[in-house]
């Protein structure tokens, strides 16, 4: 009878230590965002991207960016609100495609005459980030279908920066002038009262450290990045970072929309998602459960042959 019964943990042990990696499948579409464009005010052409990194289970991280270049209201052909969230759907499944083309763990789904794209993981995979880069000066609307961004348990992080910083080459133009030009942020949270900023005379700090305080207890002001920041040295979009940004973390809200309207602005908006196959693949937490399964079996093999 004991015999029967420690070959029955012994199975139950074995189906314990097993279960994570059999549960860590995800389901396709499980990690979402939705991004809602709209029409872009800058006068010239701009950059507009985003970065996705995701996840295999047990496997390393996989990232890619999507770069496009919207074109400015004074354009022959101004970019609209519909055509942007076309080409920033294209850009970044090129970029999928050209990073990862046997492990795309990302897509990013465009309907036809719509302002929306939807960032999805693919079946077995889970999205670990996503950064978009606006420096065209347009209303971005961020949100997860069907979900709060804490019940998702996503964290969120606006970052400000100076489209100067992006606009021109190191070393090849001099004196930049990295400053605002004067204008104003909005920040709406779902349908309460949007917070607007004046930007006129102000560094990005003091704009986040404003905007975090305009927030209230929903925000915090950080001068370490929400996630390790990432830069190539080829890529003038690719943007270090510069500080400071404000964190939205346990945020109990469905959306948000960041509008931007000064010309000597841009903003990093980044999303972080649980990254739950890393703490499944950590050793460390693994022997601690296989050694506490292993003294729970022998607790009870002992207690049976005293009972016995």
């Amino acid at each position: 009878m004991i015999k029967r019964k420690t070959l029955t943990l012994a199975m139950l042990l074995a189906l314990a230590i097993l279960l994570p990696s059999i549960s860590s499948a995800a389901a396709k579409g499980e990690d979402q965002l939705l991004i809602q464009t709209s029409t872009p005010k800058r006068i010239v052409e701009t950059a507009f991207s985003s970065m996705v990194a995701w996840r295999k289970e047990q496997a390393g991280v996989n990232k890619a960016n999507g770069l496009t270049f919207i074109k400015g209201r004074k354009a022959k052909k101004p970019t609209t609100d519909i055509e942007a969230a076309r080409k920033f759907a294209s850009a970044l499944n090129g970029g999928i495609n050209y990073e990862a083309p046997h492990d795309r763990g990302a897509s990013a789904e465009y309907n036809k005459g719509e302002n929306k794209v939807l960032i999805s993981n693919r079946e077995s995979f889970n999205l670990i980030r996503i950064t978009t880069r606006d420096y065209t000066n347009q209303t971005l609307r961020y949100s997860i279908p069907g979900k709060s961004f804490s019940a998702a348990n996503v964290d969120v992080a606006i970052d400000l920066v100076y489209s100067a910083a992006v606009e021109y080459i190191d070393n090849f133009a001099s004196n930049i002038s990295l400053k605002t030009a004067g204008g104003f942020i909005t920040v709406t949270i779902d349908n309460d009262t949007p917070i607007k900023i004046s930007t006129d005379g102000k560094t990005t700090k003091q704009l986040e450290t404003e905007l975090t305080q305009a927030i209230g207890s929903k925000a915090s002001f950080s001068m370490i990045p929400i996630y390790p920041n990432f830069t190539e040295l080829k890529s003038r979009n690719y943007k270090a970072f510069d500080g400071g940004e404000v964190q939205l973390t346990n945020f109990n809200a469905k959306s948000i929309s960041i509008d931007i309207n000064d010309s000597g602005l841009g903003v990093l908006t980044k999303f972080s998602f649980p990254d739950i196959h890393s703490a499944e693949s950590d050793p460390d937490n693994m022997l601690y459960i296989f050694l506490l399964l292993i003294a729970a079996v022998l607790g009870y093999i002992f207690y049976a042959r005293k009972t016995a």
